[in-house]
């Protein structure tokens, strides 16, 4: 066991000095507006305000495929066929969090296609990002379908954390409030 986790974590030293470790920039949630919209909600580090936001979907998983699978980690490679992405624009961002509804983006949000109406059975994937290659910067992923985001109120945020219960890496569905939201998004271990 120990020989195991000294060889994770030399490649993780390696990775990160040869910079193959991507950057993280804070947190992307979903909620709904007051008027009950689901809207993409991010919170980022200093330096790092999203330029872009992305939201895609994947047919054939509507969430129930096990949590400890690598691929279903926020930002891993889901094996479903992405289906459709929707990209949006974003406006000069102040602060260290904004949000944007996805049907009808405002505030200088702009999608580059049709803004996206949630359908049942869908898991949807969402994220932020700055720069692009060694230099982007992203929001942690966050997985949600129509039906999580229809159990949501206005100031509850859904994100994923990692289960702390087990030894296994394995991302569990967390509601918390836009404040704490907006505070994890800004805490220093969201930000390496």
């Amino acid at each position: 066991m120990r020989r195991g986790l000294g060889i994770l974590l030399a490649a993780a030293v390696i990775m990160s000095a040869t910079g193959c470790t991507p950057v993280g920039g804070g947190l992307t949630g979903v909620g709904v507006d007051a008027e009950g919209h689901p809207i993409i909600v991010l919170a980022w580090c200093d330096g790092a305000a999203p330029e872009h936001a992305i939201v895609f979907r994947a047919r054939g998983s509507a969430g129930t495929a096990p949590q400890d699978d690598p691929s279903d980690l926020p930002g891993g490679t889901a094996s479903a066929e992405a289906t459709r992405e929707v990209r949006f624009n974003a406006p000069s961002l102040d602060g260290n969090s904004a949000s944007f509804r996805l049907d009808a983006p405002a505030d200088g949000w702009a999608a580059e296609s049709e803004p996206l109406v949630l359908e049942a059975g869908v898991t949807y994937n969402a994220r932020g990002w700055k720069g692009s290659g060694y230099t982007q910067v992203s929001t942690q992923d966050v997985s949600f379908t129509a039906g999580d985001v229809a159990e949501l109120k206005p100031g509850q945020v859904l994100v994923q954390q990692l289960d702390e219960k087990t030894q296994a890496i394995r991302w569990i569905d967390a509601v918390i409030s836009r404040e704490e939201f907006d505070r994890q998004g800004r805490d220093p271990a969201s930000c390496e």
